[in-house]
C-alpha cells in the first residue's frame, strides 16, 4: 500500500473513531444525572411508567432547594404530599401550570399570608377568597414533573383522578365512577 492510501485510510479510520467517540460522550450525558437540577426533571418522553420523586423543601426562611429554583419558567404539575404526626404521608394537593409559571404556582402553597380575609375581598374579582391553600414547608414533599403546557392539564387531570388528593375539590372521580361502565 501506498504511503498516500496508508495516509488516507488512518485519517478516515481517526475521523470514525471521533465520531465513534463523540456519539458515546453524548449517550453518556444523557443518561447520567447532570449538575443541572432541571435536566434531572422528567419531561415528556420519561411519562411511561414514570414513577414521581418526593423531596423535602427545607424550613420558612430557607432558599428553596435547586431542584425547585430549576422549574422558573417552566410548566409541568406538581404533587404535595403533607407528613403526618404518625410519620405517614397523604397527599393534599396536585397542581399544574400550563403557562411557565410551575416555581411561582408551587410555592405560592408554600408561603405564609399575613393579611386579614377580608384584603382579598376586591382582588380577584370581588369573590372574596384569598389566593389558596398553603401548606408548611417543613412537613411537606413535593414531586414535580416538567411537561409541555399542552400536557400539563391532561396529566393534572390524571394525578387527581389517581391519587384523589384531599385539597383539590375539583376533576375528583364520582365515588363508584371506577367501576362505572361508559356507554361510549
Amino acid at each position: 500500500m501506498s504511503a498516500r492510501a496508508l495516509s488516507w485510510v488512518l485519517a478516515g479510520g481517526a475521523a470514525v473513531a471521533a465520531v465513534l467517540a463523540i456519539r458515546r460522550l453524548r449517550q453518556d450525558r444523557a443518561t447520567e444525572p447532570s449538575g443541572d437540577p432541571a435536566r434531572n426533571l422528567p419531561g415528556d418522553a420519561e411519562l411511561r411508567n414514570a414513577g414521581l420523586i418526593y423531596r423535602p423543601v427545607g424550613a420558612s426562611g430557607e432558599r428553596y432547594p435547586a431542584w425547585v429554583r430549576a422549574l422558573d419558567g417552566k410548566s409541568g404539575v406538581y404533587v404535595i404530599k403533607e407528613v403526618q404526626r404518625d410519620g405517614s404521608e397523604e397527599t393534599v394537593y396536585v397542581g399544574e401550570s400550563h403557562s411557565g409559571r410551575l416555581y411561582d404556582t408551587l410555592t405560592r402553597h408554600l408561603q405564609t399570608w399575613r393579611r386579614r380575609k377580608t384584603f382579598w375581598r376586591d382582588q380577584f374579582g370581588g369573590q372574596g377568597h384569598d389566593p389558596g391553600l398553603t401548606y408548611p414547608r417543613h412537613r411537606v414533599r413535593i414531586a414535580a414533573r416538567v411537561l409541555s403546557p399542552a400536557r400539563a392539564m391532561a396529566e393534572e387531570t390524571r394525578l387527581i383522578q389517581t391519587l384523589r388528593p384531599r385539597d383539590n375539590l375539583l376533576k375528583q372521580p364520582e365515588d363508584g365512577a371506577d367501576d362505572a361502565v361508559i356507554p361510549f
